[in-house]
């Protein structure tokens, strides 16, 4: 018995079967390819984004850091340049090294609620002590004029010092040396220069944060950390003209609940 086939029929379907293989590998490794993508972006993107948090946080510690560091500079070497200034030198050291140790637990602080590790604790505080002593212990208080009134809030004493203390050092910044006006009254703490002002397109970019040039331009970061105090306790911050000129910068906290 004879039995006859065709081989081209045959070598046809073999042909079909790599050429399907192929095309199946190909597809194999483009999905492949594409969840390991996929995954290594998720993956990487916690990563990234605490690089970029710590990235921050460098520029603001910077900016917070900067002047109180290059003021106990100045105080030290006048000190030791004049034997008969080295008391008060040493006394006014003695006050910056303590201002240095209350700037270092509030970026600590921050840090540790930007990362989840700390909840934020408020409690009662007299937010017009809070002002006063905050401005009293800049470099030089003696271009700011301080209106209060008698005002208790709800909020962490630490975060709000700075926050204050970004606003009126900006102001003097910022304000070409003009006299700055501090006001404190009901749950508001209003903050006014005598400066150019700042045009309208800029009075809500100031408030981003970023990281490049924030730590060299002193704009931007001080007042970044306004706003994130200020949406940290439920309030506002906001840029606005003055009335016959200059920059109005207002911190409202909200009313302290009762009980």
């Amino acid at each position: 018995m004879l039995v006859g086939a065709d081989p081209a029929r045959s070598q046809a379907d073999h042909k079909r079967l790599i050429q399907w293989l192929a095309l199946g590998c190909v597809a194999l490794v483009l999905a492949a390819a594409a969840v390991g993508h996929l995954l290594t972006g998720r993956s990487m993107r916690p990563a990234l984004q605490g690089l970029e948090q710590q990235e921050q946080f460098l520029a603001e510690a910077a900016h917070e850091l900067r002047t109180p560091l290059a003021t106990l500079r100045l105080v030290v070497e006048n000190g030791s340049a004049s034997p008969h200034r080295a008391p008060a030198a040493l006394d006014e050291a003695v006050r910056l090294v303590d201002r240095l140790g209350r700037l270092v637990t509030g970026l600590l602080a921050r840090a540790r609620v930007e990362a989840g590790t700390q909840e934020v604790e408020l409690t009662p505080l007299r937010l017009d002590q809070l002002v006063e002593q905050t401005i009293e212990e800049l470099p030089d208080p003696s271009g700011v004029t301080i209106t209060t009134e008698a005002v208790i809030v709800d909020g962490d004493p630490e975060l709000l010092a700075q926050a204050v203390r970004n606003l009126v050092e900006n102001a003097l910044r910022h304000g070409g040396g003009t006299p700055v006006d501090v006001t404190v009254a009901a749950t508001l703490v209003a903050v006014r220069d005598h400066g150019p002002g700042v045009p309208p397109e800029d009075r809500t970019r100031v408030f981003e944060r970023r990281v490049t040039g924030a730590a060299s331009t002193g704009t931007g970061t001080g007042l970044a950390i306004v706003r994130w105090v200020a949406d940290l306790h439920g309030g506002t911050a906001r840029l606005s003209e003055a009335p016959g000129g200059g920059t109005l910068a207002e911190l409202l906290l909200p009313e302290r609940k009762s009980g």
